[in-house]
């Protein structure tokens, strides 16, 4: 098939002349009443959502050159094709196929639909048909109902927009014949070739040039588009309507912006660097100052509240800029900053407010377990710029109430996976190096490796690497461990703990191996109207394509902490 598929390519891209006779089997793909194969090619110019062809004949090759065909005489000349999907259709039938019925009530019925394999075709005759995964990204189905008006958008780019009694019945009849079908897809373009599963390649190996590809390419358009002029993140978007509500929220934001720096420091880039200096002046702008106990501090407000995570990762992410940068402009400011979370410290050692509300000064009452991790990495890295004891002093007083306090009854199926801490842990230990933090950090990794899916016989093959303390199997607490996996790894081998390190790197590869599967890639922002935001971002699980940018910021370090690890350590 790679064969064929390069071919294409050259027919498509580089105006070759013919279609090389290529001899492959058909045997068990689906053939219509006159006996011929039905093929889609999705041709796409990396700007706007793809054409798609069809193409039938009783061979492929007949088939293919329809197709081809097709697209040379339809297609505007200026339309620069810069990759190409081959779909092959081998199963057709009724929506309801537990009744057997393809005849429903458009507008009533409920259908079931598996996402990324089922497509659509009304009528019977694939006249009018649409992909699996054009199906996604037009939301052509939504609470178990057709959406004839989201099908109709994709007339456009199948040039049916000339059919008017194909609209017409489309639009108006509330009784007709659907059908699903599925297909075998492969995916080209100038430099890859693979197979497609449900719409995206998959990983059987995975090595240093897979991850430095994937970071780079959210490096290149997500990391750079998600950023707008005044320095906010696209928080929330849906690449199959295009939409970013309004909903905010300033760690992640911070969060974020600290992978966008790791990403800067693994490959660095100006544009990408002008982007996070726009987040880094958005954030500043949620800087205030309070008064905590006598001493004038500054805090990160967000809605009226300042919270012990929000000047934790806020420092985080300064600290990284001024490690790469070697600028100390924001030193005064991770001190003070420093100095409000100390003051939040009570007799206990521990951190006793979460969240303050900023116009009062009162405690919410609100509590996180991730805040203290948050808070105690970020001392650390404010410590590795100015050398001041008293940062690793209140580090030591969360770290020492967590694990002898907090945490001191915890068994492997209780403890939190808290990736936050075993970040803290692992440049703690390296500062204040006591027993007790390796022993922690390796109790939360045991309780990690415990749960991770790994049994082909037992999960389908989706899912494998995944957690299973999630049942929708979700992209960014699978990112999470792994980056808490991650410290973990560097904290075992640099210390001489080589299984406990190696069952780390395992875990690692397999989980990261599931992530890919959600990161964007050409491959998968075929169909979608803006690609640049959508590359390189990663969705919220195998089912639901929401894109926030914490997900991408987990996956992204979680990429780079197993690169780091396969570059530096093997």
């Amino acid at each position: 098939m790679e064969k064929i598929m390069r071919n294409l390519y050259d027919v498509i891209v580089n105006n070759s002349d013919t279609i090389m006779d290529f001899k492959f089997d058909t045997t068990n793909f689906y053939r219509s009443e006159d006996e011929e194969l039905i093929t889609y090619l999705s041709i796409d110019n990396g700007y706007s959502r793809a054409f798609v062809f069809k193409g039938q004949g009783k061979d492929l090759n007949t088939a293919l050159e329809n197709a081809v065909s097709e697209y040379r005489e339809k297609i505007n000349i200026n339309f620069k094709p810069i990759s190409v999907r081959l779909d092959i259709v081998n199963e057709v039938f009724p929506v309801l196929r537990k009744k057997e019925k393809s005849r429903i009530n458009v507008r009533n019925d409920e259908i079931k639909y598996r996402r990324g394999e089922d497509g659509l075709m009304f009528f019977n005759d694939f006249s009018v048909a649409f992909l699996p995964q054009e199906v996604e990204a037009y939301q052509m189905i939504q609470k178990r109902r057709i959406q004839t008006k989201n099908v109709f958008k994709a007339f456009e780019k199948h040039f049916l927009l000339e059919q008017q009694n194909l609209m017409k019945k489309l639009l108006i009849s509330q009784y007709m014949n659907v059908y699903k079908f599925r297909t075998n897809a492969w995916f080209v373009n100038e430099k890859e070739y693979f197979p497609l599963f449900r719409g995206y390649r998959t990983y059987e190996s995975l090595t240093k040039k897979d991850l430095w590809n994937a970071v780079k390419l959210t490096r290149n358009n997500y990391f750079k588009q998600a950023v707008n002029s005044k320095g906010k993140f696209a928080y929330v978007y849906d690449p199959r309507n295009n939409n970013v509500p309004a909903r905010y929220n300033i760690l992640r934001h911070a969060g974020t912006t600290y992978s966008m720096l790791e990403t800067y420091e693994l490959m660095p880039n100006d544009g990408l660097m002008r982007a996070i200096e726009r987040a880094i002046k958005y954030l500043l702008t949620k800087v205030k100052t309070t008064t905590i106990n006598g001493v004038k501090a500054q805090v990160i407000v967000e809605k009226d509240a300042a919270k012990l995570g929000g000047n934790g990762l806020a420092i985080v992410a300064l600290a990284k800029y001024t490690q790469i940068t070697g600028d100390k402009q924001y030193l005064p400011l991770m001190q003070s900053m420093a100095t409000w979370m100390g003051e939040l410290q009570d007799e206990t050692g521990k951190f006793a407010i979460h969240k303050q509300i900023f116009s009062t000064g009162e405690d919410s009452g609100f509590v996180s377990h991730y805040y203290p991790g948050e808070a105690i990495l970020a001392l650390c890295r404010l410590y590795q710029i100015d050398k001041n004891e008293k940062w690793l002093d209140i580090a030591e007083n969360e770290a020492n109430y967590l694990i002898n306090v907090r945490d001191v009854k915890a068994s492997v199926r209780t403890i939190a996976h808290d990736h936050w801490l075993l970040y803290a842990l692992n440049d703690l230990y390296r500062e204040r190096p006591k027993e007790m933090y390796l022993k922690h950090s390796f109790f939360i990794a045991k309780a990690i490796l415990r749960i991770q899916r790994l049994d082909p016989k037992k999960y389908p093959k989706e899912r494998l690497g995944s957690f299973d303390s999630h049942s929708n199997a979700p992209s960014t607490p699978t990112a999470c461990r792994v980056e808490g996996l991650g410290a973990a790894y560097r904290l075992a081998y640099d210390h001489g703990y080589m299984e406990e390190a190696e069952q780390y790197r395992k875990s690692m590869k397999e989980a990261i191996k599931f992530q890919l599967q959600m990161h964007l890639k050409p491959e998968s922002v075929m169909f979608y109207e803006n690609k640049r935001l959508s590359l390189g971002a990663v969705h919220a699980n195998l089912s639901n394509y929401e894109l926030r940018n914490d997900y991408t910021q987990h996956n992204i370090s979680s990429f780079i902490s197993y690169y780091n690890i396969l570059k530096h350590y093997n």
